[in-house]
């Protein structure tokens, strides 16, 4: 029972809109109106700039972390935390169940896990990105990576089988940018952007 309290705080740490709470409270500008319409800090590069951008993604990143420090208790408990924080982020209660797509939370959550598995991701998806200049498709290539380095590393099962579900999550969630690259139309971030 305790344990299914700390998960369900969890969800709730990730559902805080970080995205939408800093476009509405320093640039009057609700993020789900603007742009692609997500909260994240891609959306929020696009529309309020690189300042908007970092505080999104740091916030992000900081409720990845401490919904699994919360778990920290079992390994089973700070996996079960950091799937719950992604679905909370993806998935919230305080925007109707829509908001963003996971990628700073799960980053957060799994740096906490498995330091050595999202610096791995990170340089996949700096280098998918650089060449590309696409964020999506850096995200979409760069999750996977984070359950092969952990499966690599002979950590126990449920960490692969966790970090395979939080990567199906993140991948799930880019499904209209999946149609759009596809589809040759998803856009850029351009350099002189």
């Amino acid at each position: 029972m305790i344990a299914l309290c700390w998960i369900v705080l969890a969800y709730l740490i990730g559902a805080v809109p970080s995205g939408y709470i800093i476009g509405k409270a320093f640039y009057g500008i609700d993020l789900r109106t603007r742009g692609s319409g997500n909260i994240g800090a891609t959306n929020a590069y696009r529309e309020l700039g690189m300042n908007a951008a970092a505080a999104v993604f740091i916030c992000d990143f900081l409720k990845g972390v401490l919904a699994v420090w919360i778990g920290g208790s079992t390994p089973l408990l700070a996996l079960a935390c950091a799937t719950a924080a992604i679905v909370g982020n993806d998935w919230s209660v305080f925007l109707h169940f829509k908001s963003g797509k996971g990628v700073a939370c799960g980053v957060g959550a799994f740096t906490f896990i498995c330091p050595w598995a999202t610096l791995s991701a990170f340089v996949v998806w700096l280098l998918v990105f650089l060449m590309t200049r696409i964020v999506s498709l850096a995200s979409i290539v760069a999750a996977p990576v984070v359950v092969l380095v952990i499966y690599l590393a002979h950590m126990p099962m449920e960490y692969v089988i966790f970090s395979a579900l939080a990567a199906a999550i993140i991948i799930g969630k880019h499904h209209s940018n999946i149609r759009r690259l596809l589809a040759g139309e998803e856009k850029k971030i351009t350099r002189d952007k």
